[in-house]
């Protein structure tokens, strides 16, 4: 494994988001192999994905009011009585 790449995951690991970025960049202007750029790549786009997440601003949508069951019980028209099943339901088959 490439010291970059190892400097950068254990400052990753500190929670030392501008070490580890200076570290992939580095990696990524001196070159390496084809791996080792996709690696500083990768860990730099995560870098970045996550700051966006934390700088996005919360969804302004204010949220919807739960009904309780006091708020439909309050309208006695609306209530539909309960009907029990019969014991021995009757069953018709036709036959065409």
């Amino acid at each position: 494994m490439r010291e970059e790449i190892r400097l950068g995951n254990e400052a990753l690991a500190r929670n030392d988001i501008e070490t580890a970025r200076q570290y992939f960049q580095q990696l990524l202007a001196t070159g390496g192999t084809p791996l080792q750029e996709r690696i500083a790549a990768n860990r730099l786009r995560e870098m970045q994905e996550k700051e966006a997440a934390l700088l996005k601003p919360p969804s302004t949508r204010p949220r919807a009011r739960r009904r309780t069951t006091r708020d439909t019980d309050s309208d006695e028209t609306s209530k539909r009585p309960f009907v029990r099943p019969p014991d021995k339901p009757l069953v018709v088959i036709k036959k065409h």
